[in-house]
Parts: structure tokens; sequence; C-alpha cells
């Protein structure tokens, strides 16, 4: 996007004019007129190298051809791309190159779509000059998932500058000089990176390429849809490439979507879940105890005559729903209007419950909203940044890159409070590039917000202003810290008051100050006080309401936001509005022509327990799964195997989806149309790019059918049409995309709160218990997000099965050598609650102390888990335990 204040420089290119800002590349220049200046090296996203020499160009007043890539404009500068001169040496630059190149195009997977290949027809003469021996690499087995073929280089460098400049991983060297340049990876083994695919995306020839889709299509043979990846909240653009209705590809191009073209390894190697064999394909119903094959018109038929049947005798509160936010938005606003409509409860719940949840209802709390106020763009431009439990190469990679950015390129400052700690390891890890770093305990960040807002109070930093508008506030949050002291705080964060000390002093000097906030924060048990005390050190700091500043919570799954905005979630109806709102309601009922049902709903836990109770007979699960989530102490599965009614819509055969009475086959975002809403509030089109697996429906179809049947059609012709009903019901909907428009936060809201709503949880907000010393040899269990992996979907992708198929308990060296464990020994982990079986690896960005193990593996040890609930969010909090670990 071009700035308006830039100073402006006026050249030629070709004779044509063109304006653009001071520091802008001649190459780039020349494309805003339409001119392709040809390049191997150059890449937007990487800073000038110039060493392919294939974009030289003349220049009025220069003696020399001068590499464009390099090269800024000047005011007055005339430039020519296509002089005989210029046009000669391209073609010596390309003689050169395919001195050495293979003159194998019809093996080559980038056949078609090559630089090479199209500057070589544009460019090269019949005949080479050159008589030397070709050179020859021989061939080395590079990675399960990344093919090389270093005789097809042209030495560019796009990959190793990439994998250095933007992943910040340094997994790739160049070796050798001259023509006998080759790229590898460290040491004797095989590439172990993130393997977001950065490199085989970047490379202009097919030099770097997928072995997930070798030889298998040309260009021309495929068709392309772009859609939105399902794997976390960062909504990363996508292009799905198939053929024949099988995935061949994926990719993202440059300039695509929120991601830019970036993408993870989830996203660029994950998709194929979607065609796993063990899809469900025909709705399944129990009889005589088994789940047996049976058609559309009986499954529905059943369920609907079921539905209607327990509706009459025990009245619509005897039912209840739960969603996964990997639907759409489309399948989510629908599923919310069957419950209150066709169903008539208000009992119905989604996975933004695990976590998510905290935050949203601390920003409605504090601010007045309920998403970001804040877009991408202030994550690069802010100078500041504090990530609080974000984990955030894992949990959210593409949103880690543009922090990444803005530190490295831009020289923000980075505060981290975080589990792990600095370590150089073959994943990059965001406290390294932190100035100030603050390691807390898993369950423990709260006391080190405590300690920040301790700090900036005792040290002055407050903003003066504040005192002045909300004098009981100030006076209250002094009182408050001053009555714990250092040594409380400290023994309850685990982390010194000098380094709390210091990222408060560092914080204070931030004018566009963005807060994210990670899992590991959301999910734990003071997930929703921290995300107020988060709050109170934003108002604190004068930063709440400024531009460019902001709390930003960061979602695992990719619609969590989505749910939130459609009413698909206890206690809110669509526009992300509480059940209670009359204006909502009445709004409502005006497009619905239905009187909402009334009562405050029961959140997922307790719907579970009404389960338990017999209070629920009947529930509806769609994408969700709770007995394959929650751990056994949650006794889900108990809940679940009292009811009378279970229907599940599901992708595969779950835990959850084995005890439904009716299975019904649903589509994968791959296989329907519908929008995504991705953590900042971007909404997203979702395009179909294969069609149905077997007889499998889109979720809103499968709703809309059951609703018909029982009584209420909820008809529509296709997703679209759901947008537009979607887009009438929640005001201001349709401006949050293409372009998302951040909320400012609403004046009234931060005066309430100011006034008397900081009170709200202040005993577990300011009121940290002294905690002894750790003393014996247990360890705190700690479950996680992979980089690898996101929930259990994921484990189902055989590319990212070939990176990660299995778990391993994660200790700090330490740790290990005072059990006499080395990596790869096999350990027991147990507890009162039981007890679990899994091989032990190494990593020092584990903390003493702490056990850390891949939650999408961890099917027995959420064995060892308990479940506590938040007070206020209902918010279910089961990642942590203490465990002795023994080497078998």
């Amino acid at each position: 996007m071009m700035n308006s204040t830039a100073e402006m420089v006026h050249l030629t290119i070709d004779g044509m004019p063109v304006t653009v800002p001071k520091g802008t590349l001649v190459i780039e220049a020349a494309r805003r007129v339409g001119v392709m200046i040809p390049h191997f090296c150059y890449h937007p996203k990487l800073k000038p190298d110039a060493n392919c020499r294939m974009c030289l160009v003349e220049i009025e007043k220069m003696p020399k051809l001068q590499t464009s890539c390099s090269t800024p404009v000047a005011e007055g500068m005339a430039v020519r791309t296509a002089t005989t001169v210029v046009n000669n040496a391209h073609k010596s630059v390309l003689e050169f190159i395919l001195a050495n190149h293979p003159l194998d195009c019809p093996v080559c997977d980038q056949g078609g779509r090559c630089d090479l290949q199209d500057f070589s027809h544009e460019y090269t003469p019949t005949t080479s000059r050159f008589i030397e021996v070709k050179r020859i690499f021989q061939k080395e087995y590079f990675s399960p998932l990344i093919e090389t073929q270093m005789n097809r280089c042209v030495q560019c460098l796009r990959c190793v500058r990439y994998c250095d400049e933007v992943m910040d991983v340094k997994a790739l060297a160049p070796s050798g000089r001259g023509t006998m340049t080759e790229i590898k990876h460290f040491t004797s083994h095989q590439l172990d990176c993130e393997f977001c695919g950065g490199c085989v995306q970047i490379c202009p020839v097919g030099a770097i390429t997928s072995r997930l889709s070798m030889y298998e299509y040309r260009p021309w043979m495929v068709k392309r849809a772009d859609t939105v990846c399902t794997y976390c909240g960062d909504g990363c653009q996508i292009t799905i490439q198939t053929k024949n209705n099988e995935l061949i590809e994926v990719n993202s191009a440059y300039g695509a979507g929120r991601n830019n073209g970036d993408l993870c390894a989830r996203g660029f190697f994950g998709y194929h879940v979607t065609t796993h064999p063990d899809r469900l394909t025909v709705p399944l119903i129990r009889q005589e105890g088994r789940l047996v094959p049976t058609t559309w018109e009986e499954a529905l038929g059943y369920v609907a005559e079921t539905s209607v049947m327990l509706k009459l005798s025990q009245g619509s509160d005897a039912f209840a729903g739960l969603i996964g936010t990997r639907c759409t938005n489309e399948d989510l606003y629908l599923f919310q209007k069957f419950m209150r409509l066709a169903i008539g409860t208000n009992k119905l719940d989604s996975s933004v419950r695990y976590g998510y949840i905290n935050t949203i209802r601390a920003l409605r709390l504090g601010l007045g909203v309920t998403r970001w106020t804040v877009a991408m763009e202030d994550v690069v431009a802010a100078d500041l940044l504090l990530l609080v439990g974000t984990n955030i190469t894992e949990t959210n990679p593409v949103t880690g890159l543009r922090v990444k950015e803005a530190v490295k390129k831009r020289r923000a400052t980075l505060l981290t409070v975080e589990t792990a700690q600095p370590a150089v390891e073959k994943t990059s890890n965001i406290t390294n590039l932190a100035h100030h770093h603050v390691t807390a305990r898993p369950d423990q960040f709260q006391a080190v917000l405590v300690g920040l807002v301790k700090a900036v109070i005792e040290q002055g930093m407050a903003d003066p202003d504040l005192a002045q508008k909300a004098p009981d506030y100030v006076r209250w949050l002094t009182e408050m810290t001053a009555a714990l002291s250092w040594s409380v705080i400290e023994r309850a964060s685990g982390a010194r008051a000098q380094a709390m000390q210091d990222m408060a002093a560092a914080l204070a000097k931030g004018k566009r100050t963005v807060i994210l906030v990670g899992q590991a924060l959301l999910r734990s048990p003071s997930g929703y006080a921290a995300s107020i005390t988060l709050l109170d050190l934003l108002m604190l700091l004068g930063r709440h309401d400024q531009p460019g500043c902001g709390l930003a919570p960061l979602a695992e799954e990719n619609n969590e936001q989505g749910a939130i905005d459609v009413g698909a979630v206890a206690g809110y109806l669509p526009g992300g509005l509480p059940v209670q709102d009359r204006a909502a309601r009445e709004l409502l009922t005006k497009h619905w022509t239905e009187d909402l049902p009334q009562g405050q709903p029961p959140t997922m836990m307790e719907l579970l327990d009404q389960a338990r109770q017999g209070t629920v007979k009947a529930m509806f699960i769609v994408g969700e799964n709770p007995v394959g989530t929650l751990p056994p102490s949650a006794k889900a599965r108990e809940a679940l195997e009292r009811l009378e009614l279970l229907v599940c819509q599901e992708l595969f055969l779950t835990e959850t989806a084995k005890l439904a009475h009716v299975i019904l086959p649903a589509c994968s975002y791959a296989e329907k149309d519908g929008s995504f809403t991705n953590t900042e509030g971007y909404v997203q089109k979702v395009r179909r790019a294969i069609d149905p697996i077997g007889d499998s429906r889109p979720d809103w179809e499968i709703l809309s059918g059951l609703a018909t049947l029982m009584g209420y059609p909820l008809e529509y012709a296709d997703a679209q049409e759901i947008a537009k009903e979607l887009r009438s019901v929640v005001p201001g909907y349709g401006p949050l995309g293409p372009t998302p428009i951040p909320p400012k936060p609403v004046p009234a809201a931060v005066d309430r709160y100011q006034r008397e709503g900081y009170r709200v949880e202040a005993p577990s907000r300011y009121g940290l218990a002294d905690r002894p010393a750790e003393t014996g040899t247990s360890l705190r269990l700690l479950l996680g997000q992979s980089l690898f992996h996101s929930g259990k979907l994921s484990t189902r992708a055989k590319g990212l099965l070939q990176i990660q198929s299995a778990g391993a308990l994660s200790l700090n060296p330490a740790d290990a050598a005072g059990r006499s464990l080395a990596e790869g020994d096999r350990v027991l982990v147990r507890n009162e609650r039981g007890e679990a079986r899994t091989t032990v690896h190494l990593s020092e960005r584990i903390p003493q102390g702490i056990a850390w193990f891949p939650d999408h593996f961890a099917q027995e040890m959420t064995g060892l888990l308990d479940c506590t609930l938040d007070p206020v969010t209902k918010v279910p909090s089961f990642h942590c335990a203490t465990v002795e670990v023994v080497k078998e």
C-alpha cells in the first residue's frame, strides 16, 4: 500500500513516465507501467541480492548496465529495459545458466510454470558456445516431503534468503563456490526444519519441489480454487489444485490473503486429510448396538421423528447442541438458528468455550467490543509487541511471521512472557528474538502480569490523564498491588522481580503497543482474569484506545471469531451481542418472524452435566469431539452415553461419534462454499475445490433438511443465500470483509469499566496466594500444540505424519540427566489418576521442572489430567498436571 505522505520520485521507463515513492527499486517501478524485467534472485519479500545479474537495465548517464533489483529510483531517472545491449546481456546471462542446466523439462515438475523456461524462449539463442562437461551433483535424500534436483539450480539463493529473512530458521545454506554452489542443509542428516514449504514456493525453477505431488500433473491439467486454510485462526488464503477430483497440491501466491503468500507446514503439506480413506461417506444409524450404513432419507427421518416426539414429551430444553469452529460462518449461523427456532432452545455452545471466549468476554467488559481493535497491519507496524502465552510459531505460524517482520525489519521491541525459554533448535523460537523475556510457569501467567502492573505503578509510569479521569480505579490498582510483596509474586510466577520491572520499563516506552495472547494463557485456570489484567495494563499506560494499539487473542481453530460473530456461542446472539440484549432480540425477531427462546443458556460443561443428570435428553453435535478433547475426569463419555438421542455430523468416526445414535457424513472445507472469519475479524471466501466425498453433504444443508422434516423449514438454495441473510441480521457484518475495519473501543464501556467494572474477578486477579518453594522430584506436565499438527484433525494428513507421527515427552536436559534419561528412552509418566508410556525428547527450550507433550497424540496423557472451570466464563482448564517421570 502506497504511503500518501512519502516523498515521490518522477522517472521514465522505456519512455513511459511513472511516479513512485522514494526508495522504490527500478524493477518495482517498471511493474507499475507493465514492464516485466526478467529476474531470478529478486523477490519482493527479500532484501536485494543482485546475484543472478538477469535484471540488467540501461540507466541514462550511467556508464554500465545496472541491476534493477538493487537500484533505487532517482528523480529524473531514465531507464531502458529492452535495448540491444540489454537484450544481449540477458542472453549472455542465460547462456551461462544453461551451460550447466539439464534439459529435463519433460520430467521436471516445474515444467510449464518455470521462469527459466519462459526467459529461455524469449532470449536464448539456439546454440551455445560452452563445450565444457556439465556439472553433476550426486542425488541426495533431502527430506520426506521436499525433493531437490540441484543440477537444475540457478543459484539465485531465494530459498536460503527466505529461510533466513522471513522464517528466521536458517535451515538452508549454499555450499561450494561459482558454478559448483549447491544448496544444502546443515549437518549430515536429512533436512529437519519447520517445513513451511517456502523454499518450494519461492524456487523459480525445479530445483526444490514437493514430494507429495511429484510427477502428478502439468499446470494446464489442473483446476484451481482459491479458499482458506482450516488449521488455525490466521486465516491463510490458499489455492487448491485438483485433477480428476483428487487433491494434487496447495500453494499461495505473493499478495494473496492475509498471509501474503506465506504458509506453514499444516497449510502446505496437510491437505490430504480431506481425502483420507477413513472419511465417513454414508449416514450411519445404530441398530442392535451397532452403527450400520443407511440412506439419507432413513437417517434424517429417524432423527426428525425422534426429535419431534422428544420435544412434545420433554420440551425444547431437553435438547442441546455443540458445534466445532472449523465450520463455515454459514454452518455456524444456521446451526444456532436451527437450535433456537426449529428446536426452540438457547442450549447451544461451541469450541470457543475451550479458551478463546476468555479474552472476548474481557474485551467486551473493558472496551465494549468482541474482536480485535487492531489489524494485522498494526502488528507489523507496532513499535512494541508483548506476547503472552502464545507459543506463536507453533500455534499461529503466519502471525508469528508478522511479529518477526516487525522485529527484524522494522526494529520493533519484542517482549515475551512464555513457558518456553530461549534456545536454538530446528524450529524458530520467538523468545530468541525477544529484547526482554520472562519464563513463566504454565499456569501462572497471571502472576507475571500482576508483577508488570505493580512495576508500572511503582515506577511512576502510569498515564497521568488516567489518574485524573478515573482516580478510584488507579487508587484501587495501587492498593491491590501494594498489598503484594515482590517475593510473593516471584514465588507465584517463577520469575525474577528485576525481569518484570525491566519489562515494564520497556513496555512503558511503546507508542504503538500490541499485546498478543495465546492458548497457553487463554486455556489456563486464570485465563479470564489474566485477560482483564492485560486490559488494566493497557489502560494504565494509556494505550487501550490509541491508534495501532490493542489486545489481540489468537484463535487455535480457524473460525472461532466467526462463531462469536454469528452467535454460535452460549450467551451470545448474532452480532456477538448478549442474549439479554433487547435491541438485538427485537432485530432477530423482526428478521426471523419468530420469538427467541428465553433464559440464560448453560455452557458446554454445564450442558454435559445436565446430560449426565438426565435433564438434557438429546444432543446435536456438529464437528465437535468432547469425548476426545476433554480428559476422562470431565466425564463427557458418561454424559453422552445417557442421552436418548445423540446426532453427530462428522468427517471421521471420532470418539464422540462412536457413541452416536445417528452419524451424518459432512463435507470438509474443500468440498463446500461459504466463509471463514480469521482471528482478527477478516471474513474470507471458502470455495469448493472438489465434489463431496461419497454421499457427504455440507453441514448447513444437513441442518436445513432436518429442520424441514421437523416441520420448521429453513430452506436455502446455497451458502450464498445464508450469507445474505447473515449480513442483514448482523449490523456491520458486510463491511468486515474483505477489508477488515477494526472496531474502536466504546467510550461508554471504557468509562463503565473504569468506574465500577474493574472490581470483577478482583480476588482472582490481584489476590495471589503465597506459593511455597517447590520440593521433590515431580514435574509439571503441560500439553500444548505442535507446529506440525492442529487438534487431531491433522493427524490424518499423510504429509504431516511423515514429519511427526507420534508424541514424545520433551524434557530439559538437566531434568533428564537427574533421572538418567537420554534421547529416545522409554518412560512411565504417572500420578494418582493413572499412568502413560512414551519416549523422551531433550529440548533446551523447555524450562526445568516442566514436561511438555503434544496434545494431538495425548490420548493416554489426558488420563492424568484434572479439569477445572473458570467461575465466570465456565472455560474448562485441563492442560496441566503434576506427574512423576521414571525410566522404564
